[in-house]
């Protein structure tokens, strides 16, 4: 218990010396821009001589320093992170402000707190980027609003989950790919389905489609307010659409990324084009990173009956739901069976018919696994479900419905292939 709370301690320690050097590194370039950008909330130019507003300007030094807001406006950038009290400002959270007259506003103005009671923010047209002490105009205390912390939870924990890199390649992607309605990898261009693809297969997670109505039919749903890093987010042609047109990988804090066809964006969820078109949100990996089964839920129930038949079920050669008595294939057509699904067969030399074939290294919760029937291979298979954490259930011929690992001497001589009943 000690050894794992120094471990997390030491791996908190970690990500805050992370997160204040990218308070650092944010500082910095926000002081080299001080007398190369003018002040312009019509015009964003990201490039010499620069133009920003207070918020386009905190948005381009975020972005450089490896952390997309995804939003230039101040409004949404308040509802990111986590509130902190003015007297426990650090450097890296973002203040803002709001002119007394700009009333139904939550917000008209953001600057991003740089240590000792100042800030840095894109004042006006007058004084363009500047350093300001708190301190030094009653405006700061006045119209002051709030402050929020940002930094630690757009800055991914180490090491990174898979999800994590497939939100870093989507980011590293963002200026490099086009979208279009072909896919072709070598100029990376992309339809939006098939950039989704690209950014799963690059991080070793095999999608199979560019399709995007196939992509909306994969994984578990979620709801929206339970959104993680890695989901996809679809989104309608219109309001009262049904039909998916858009699909965005959501990357945390209300953020994602999403191939549009005027390119790659960083969006917030609050913008009222995606609120009103949202459709369904997908999550494809599990925790630990393996690709859902959309079945999986009936699948777990599967399994689940099938532990309840242990020291109930016996082995025979006849299919009796009364007695509970199975050949190994009959066992497994029963337990899915009573689970509503219809396998077809009761014998395994047919059962390896059943669904699709599944590399052994991809077995999933529910596959089937046929093994032959002694080391010959001559007498009639023997089928088991694939419970997960390479273990099979099957109905034994002396040890009953018993739960065993694939990797024992038996298992690996008789293994024969793996069918994935749903997909």
């Amino acid at each position: 218990m000690i050894i794992g709370n120094t471990s997390a301690l030491i791996e908190s320690n970690q990500h805050q010396k992370i997160v204040e050097a990218k308070a650092d590194e944010l500082i910095n370039l926000g002081k080299e821009l001080i007398r190369k950008a003018t002040y312009s909330k019509e015009i964003y130019k990201p490039t010499y001589p620069y133009k920003f507003s207070c918020a386009t300007f905190l948005m381009y030094i975020f972005e450089k320093c490896g952390v997309d807001l995804a939003t230039y406006n101040e409004n949404y950038m308040m509802l990111q992170g986590v509130y902190v009290p003015r007297s426990e400002l650090q450097k890296g959270d973002l203040l803002f402000f709001l002119d007394k007259d700009n009333v139904g506003e939550p917000a008209d103005h953001v600057g991003m707190y740089i240590g000792e009671n100042k800030m840095i923010h894109m004042a006006n047209p007058k004084y363009r980027i500047v350093i300001s002490d708190l301190d030094s105009k009653s405006y700061y205390k006045e119209n002051y609003v709030t402050a929020r912390r940002i930094l630690p939870t757009l800055i991914p924990q180490t090491p990174l989950t898979k999800n994590d890199k497939i939100i870093q390649t989507a980011f590293q992607l963002k200026y490099k790919a086009k979208i279009g309605l072909n896919n072709d990898e070598k100029t990376f261009t992309f339809n939006p389905a098939g950039f989704i693809s690209y950014v799963f297969e690059s991080n070793g997670v095999h999608l199979n489609t560019n399709n995007i109505w196939e992509q909306m039919n994969m994984g578990k749903t979620v709801k929206r307010s339970e959104l993680k890093k890695g989901d996809l987010i679809f989104f309608s042609t219109s309001i009262h659409s049904s039909n998916p047109y858009l699909v965005g990988i959501y990357a945390g804090e209300h953020r994602m990324i999403i191939p549009t066809y005027q390119g790659v964006k960083t969006r917030v969820l609050f913008v009222d084009y995606y609120k009103h078109r949202f459709l369904i949100a997908k999550r494809i990996l599990d925790d630990e990173g393996n690709i859902i089964n959309p079945y999986s839920l009936k699948l777990d129930k599967v399994i689940q009956f099938s532990k309840y038949l242990m020291e109930k079920a016996t082995f025979g050669y006849t299919y009796s739901r009364s007695t509970l008595t199975f050949t190994g294939a009959g066992f497994v057509h029963y337990v899915f069976k009573q689970n509503g699904i219809e396998l077809k067969y009761r014998k395994s030399n047919l059962q390896v018919l059943v669904g699709e074939y599944v590399l052994k290294p991809n077995l999933q919760k529910g596959d089937l696994i046929i093994f032959s029937g002694d080391d010959s291979g001559l007498k009639e298979p023997h089928t088991g479900i694939y419970i997960g954490n390479n273990e099979f259930i099957h109905l034994s011929r002396t040890k009953g419905v018993t739960i065993e690992s694939i990797d024992t001497d038996w298992a690996q001589e008789n293994y024969m292939t793996s069918r994935r009943v749903l997909k």
